[in-house]
């Protein structure tokens, strides 16, 4: 092979690796752009998914605002049912008006045991000679001690709970009506 031919051989091995080397570098260059690409649709995806995802948390937060809203109004609708007669309440309540009934129902019995004292003590009062008048301010003398906590008898309201925790309510409830 002569000189000449192994420079022509040279040259277009020379041009040939120039071109591979460019080749390679575009095809280097189209991957990585082919990678952006891929990269760009999938973040496009990824915003699509999240606009998605922000839409129904928007819409969620929506339902749970609107939920908050109408409990908010239940509870003022209880609360102002709350203040009213308890008649009223179990007038609305079918189950608060069982419990209501009953409750009444032992206020009843109750009222009806102390008038059932009041009555026999009437009686024994009339029989020892006693009028209705000194009977009632007896009774009055009486109801005022058990106040106070200074009955002959520990009939005292401190041994009732209830009573004990509005004795002082009811004394002087009494005393501006004029009855203690």
């Amino acid at each position: 092979m002569s000189t000449r031919q192994t420079a022509v051989i040279n040259g277009l091995l020379a041009e040939n690796i120039g071109k591979n080397d460019l080749v390679r570098s575009y095809e280097s260059k189209s991957h990585a752009a082919e990678r952006r690409a891929s990269d760009a649709e999938h973040s496009a995806r990824m915003n699509e998914n999240a606009a998605r995802v922000a839409d129904i948390l928007s819409l969620r937060v929506e339902r749970l605002e609107n939920e908050l809203r109408q409990s908010k109004q239940e509870v003022q609708v209880h609360r102002e049912l709350l203040s009213r007669p308890m008649k009223e309440i179990a007038d609305v309540s079918s189950d608060f008006k069982k419990t209501y009934e009953l409750q009444q129902q032992m206020l009843a019995e109750w009222i009806m045991g102390q008038k059932a004292y009041k009555e026999t003590a009437m009686q024994l009062g009339i029989e020892v000679g006693k009028s209705p008048d000194e009977i009632q301010q007896l009774a009055t003398k009486n109801a005022n001690a058990v106040l106070e906590n200074r009955t002959e008898h520990s009939n005292n309201s401190t041994t009732s709970p209830l009573l004990a925790e509005y004795a002082s309510a009811i004394l002087e409830a009494r005393k501006k009506s004029g009855k203690a």
